[in-house]
């Protein structure tokens, strides 16, 4: 296949490029200014995405995109240009090159964690309050729309934690800093991890998938609670910090407390305390076997 990897100087993107190489490929990788060098054997192009001019050219030919390239911050004048916008140019300069194939990369972050099932799958509910959760959920949901509305043969997945070298704190990790004092919020509740080398993968093996559109979660099975983490990340701090776990329960009476006194502010709010710090398990049945790999 020939794939178009955009974001392809990005964390997820770069290693989306190798993966594809290494499973035969021809890849072309789209990045906004110089990225330095991705082999000998990849094609390189630079093109913003919101300046539609000549992007279609670039398109054409290919048999999938995939599509990296996004906004990460909670701006929303960001997320709007950067991922909506981007978004948009880039499904209608795929239908004038005639290119019918997507792999979206989306977020866990779309769900609402406060209305899901103990074990999180594919069917939960989408976020409810996307004035509570930001502009990034608020972007990816539009972003999600614009792909299912193209028509495309699309395939939506949905990371987890994208970790790896140079990747190891998260937001969503919950955790409190004081000194030599680490606190886990929630801390035995299992963090939805996924190495970037593995989430690679499922997006090459996502494109390779002859017919059909799907959305898919993509997590590693392997189980791995928040202070579990932590002290992982603790053991190459020097001197060595104590990791302490604030039970889900208490974070959960104070918020309430605090609604009841009218106080909605940062992760007090339900909606954003529930997507970062609620316990739930997650299905990866669905993503093992459309991809057939775990």
């Amino acid at each position: 296949m020939r794939i178009l990897v955009t974001g392809a100087s990005g964390f997820l993107g770069r290693a989306v490029v190798e993966s594809a190489r290494a499973r035969g490929h021809a890849v072309t990788a789209m990045t906004r200014s110089a990225a330095g060098d991705f082999g000998s054997d990849v094609a390189v192009v630079h093109a913003d995405l919101c300046r539609a001019e000549g992007l279609a050219e670039r398109l054409a030919g290919h048999d999938c995109v995939i599509h990296c390239a996004a906004s990460m911050r909670n701006d929303a004048a960001e997320q709007q240009r950067d991922t909506i916008d981007a978004t948009r140019a880039l499904v209608d300069a795929m239908r004038t090159a005639g290119v019918r194939r997507m792999v979206l990369a989306s977020s866990l972050a779309v769900y609402d964690h406060r209305r899901c099932a103990d074990v999180l799958d594919e069917l939960a509910p989408l976020e409810s309050d996307v004035a509570a959760r930001g502009p990034y959920v608020a972007a990816k949901l539009e972003q999600e729309r614009l792909v299912r509305a193209s028509g495309f043969d699309a395939r939506i997945l949905r990371p987890g934690l994208v970790h790896g070298p140079g990747r190891e704190w998260f937001y969503h990790l919950g955790g409190v800093l004081l000194g030599r004092v680490w606190i886990a919020l929630a801390g035995s509740a299992r963090l939805p991890l996924v190495a970037v080398e593995t989430c690679a993968e499922a997006f090459v093996r996502a494109a390779e998938l002859p017919s059909g559109s799907t959305t898919l979660n993509v997590i590693d099975a392997a189980r791995t609670t928040r202070r579990d983490y932590m002290r992982r990340i603790a053991r190459d701090v020097r001197p060595a910090p104590l990791v302490l776990s604030l039970p889900w329960g208490a974070l959960r009476f104070a918020a309430r407390c605090a609604n009841l006194l009218g106080i909605q502010a940062g992760m007090l709010h339900p909606a954003r305390l529930a997507a970062r710090c609620r316990p739930l398990e997650y299905s990866t049945a669905l993503a093992e076997r459309t991809l057939g790999s775990r």
